[in-house]
């Protein structure tokens, strides 16, 4: 699974080579400019960036692939046939050569990412299957069967990864939909056999405080949320999470976690883009039900023999279930299941908040088109799965604001320490200057008092932030200013302000630009904060490091070619 690059790329042909041009963005300006790079410099970027090799570093999926791989080539031997393995989405070659140590007769992978495909031959070559495994550099859906084609014949045989956190997300369902209609025999065997999808219903104060922006108090409302953010469904884009590591006592399961869709990848039951389904279930308490827990599994085997489980602890088939009632022992659960990066589990936000009443019924009603799932709760039977669009943001502070910026903005506890300093600093005559993107606290100053200036570059966040300043009846106390160059003159204000915080930041200390613009006034003005300190301490993981740990032999096969791309390509 490769993670969607940041870089904004432009192509542009020289000297009949294809160039990239790269917008660079100087954190401390917050100038962007374009430099020209190698025509697949974007794409090495982006495979040292991805978290590719925790999924190889993924021992149980990688062993549970081995022994259903060595299963279906057993049974199509047994059976008088040969044994020929299409590997779609091959990536270093692994499952190939897992298909060859196995015995397939025949093996074709396909992979259409330029420098993956490439690193894959060299890894094949140097393991000595180079005669064994038939590489073909395109996507499936553009391979062609038949003389001359990409594939003498049909395979027998699918094995493939395209699974991400929401399982449909890179494409499943017609990568296999496609798969049984052009690529595969009819009774071909598939790894994995079959896919489920969980859901869980919870209340969580904690997990929804990512979603929407609360009004900031102090004993009384400060700052005002206006109702299309309090009303917004939230971005579209799935909120994936360590749900392991979600301290047990910041959630409260409503409803058992149960499977809600069941794909089967074998090609017996049709695959669909679009379907809903409803699910009557009795709470096992009351409470307000704020977001669904989602996670999936893959049975790998036509018997259903191997389970590849993405469960959190308290769910998950390898903990004992005594051990799964036992808060104490969430250490001790974490230990028995798989460490995955690539592969985590999920929160949907639901449209609306739903009371949720022990002994009364609720339907739990999901959602999914070719990519996405999406849920909604109704109190009661239904005699019809209602219609319900895909949740999308319509009041644009979730397209602004990232999930972790909105949680920093609901954090109670440092507003109130923002709030208890600023009371300190702002009178009525203040005339503060605010350097930060999103900055509600620029709000509260107001609030206080104070005439404001804030700098507001971005122009969704800028959107968002008239907003709250219209709702808060703001506009007569603060102007926002849109560029640096409209900034006020010195002798305009005397108290600089800043979280600091800005949408451009990647790291924490490219939040110092704070510093940088405040210099560009006399130290005489007061300003908040005065200083920051950057610190730094060593530590061992036990498991994250394996996103960027080297390979070296993985399930006994050389892949140190996969580690001298990284090396070589990694910023």
């Amino acid at each position: 699974m490769l993670k969607a690059s940041v870089i904004i790329a432009i192509r542009a042909l020289f000297n009949r080579n294809m160039s990239i041009f790269t917008q660079c963005l100087n954190p401390l300006t917050g100038v962007a400019s374009w430099e020209e790079k190698d025509q697949y410099y974007d794409y090495h970027q982006e495979v040292a960036r991805s978290a590719f090799a925790d999924m190889l570093h993924d021992h149980e999926r990688n062993e549970k692939y081995y022994l259903a791989l060595k299963t279906a080539i057993e049974k199509k031997h047994q059976a008088g046939e040969e044994a020929n393995v299409l590997d779609i989405g091959t990536g270093t070659g692994l499952l190939s050569m897992m298909a060859a140590r196995c015995g397939a007769d025949t093996i074709t992978a396909c992979e259409a990412f330029k420098p993956i495909a490439k690193c894959a031959v060299q890894i094949i070559k140097e393991n000595g299957f180079e005669d064994k495994i038939q590489l073909i550099h395109k996507r499936s859906t553009k391979m062609i069967v038949g003389k001359d084609g990409d594939m003498p014949k049909r395979a027998n045989i699918l094995v493939t990864e395209v699974f991400d956190t929401e399982l449909i997300g890179e494409g499943a369902l017609s990568t296999f939909r496609h798969a049984h209609e052009i690529l595969l025999e009819e009774n071909s065997i598939v790894i994995p056999h079959k896919g489920t999808v969980w859901a869980q219903v919870i209340e969580s104060f904690k997990v929804c405080s990512w979603n929407r922006v609360k009004p900031i108090k102090n004993g009384e409302v400060l700052v005002d949320t206006p109702q299309t953010i309090q009303t917004c469904s939230g971005a579209a884009a799935v909120h994936d999470m360590q749900l392991s590591r979600l301290p047990r006592d910041t959630f409260v399961p409503l409803l058992p976690a149960q499977p809600i869709f069941k794909f089967d990848w074998s090609g017996k039951k049709p695959l669909l883009n679009n379907e809903k389904v409803s699910l009557l279930t009795q709470p096992i308490r009351s409470g307000t039900a704020h977001a669904i827990f989602m996670w999936w599994d893959l049975n790998m085997d036509t018997d259903n023999q191997l389970l590849l489980s993405c469960a959190p602890v308290w769910e998950h088939p390898n903990v004992p279930d005594n051990m799964k009632k036992d808060v104490s022992c969430l250490q001790k659960m974490v230990d028995l299941i798989p460490w995955r990066d690539h592969w985590m589990q999920a929160v949907y936000y639901l449209p609306e908040e739903i009371s949720i009443t022990y002994g009364t019924e609720v339907n739990l009603i999901g959602y999914h088109d070719e990519y996405s799932f999406w849920f909604k709760l109704l109190n009661g039977s239904i005699d019809e799965i209602p219609d319900c669009q895909r949740p999308e943001c319509n009041c644009w502070a979730h397209i602004a604001y990232s999930r972790t910026r909105i949680g920093q903005l609901n954090d109670t506890i440092r507003n109130q320490r923002y709030v208890k300093a600023l009371q300190k600093k702002i009178t009525s005559n203040s005339v503060c200057l605010c350097v930060s993107d999103g900055c509600l606290l620029a709000l509260v100053i107001a609030r206080l008092g104070a005439k404001v200036f804030l700098l507001e570059q971005n122009f969704l966040s800028r959107r968002t932030m008239e907003m709250f300043v219209q709702v808060n009846e703001l506009s007569d106390r603060i102007k926002i200013v849109e560029s640096v160059n409209g900034l006020p003159e010195a002798s305009e204000i005397d108290f600089i302000f800043g979280e600091p915080y800005f949408l451009s930041s990647i790291v924490p200390w490219e939040n110092l630009r704070f510093w940088y613009l405040a210099s560009k006034y006399p130290s005489n003005i007061s300003r908040m904060p005065v200083m920051a300190t950057i610190r730094a301490v060593a530590v061992e993981f036990k498991d994250l490091q394996k996103i960027r740990a080297p390979l070296g032999t993985c399930e006994g096969f050389d892949l140190s070619s996969f580690d001298k791309l990284i090396q070589q390509w990694h910023l």
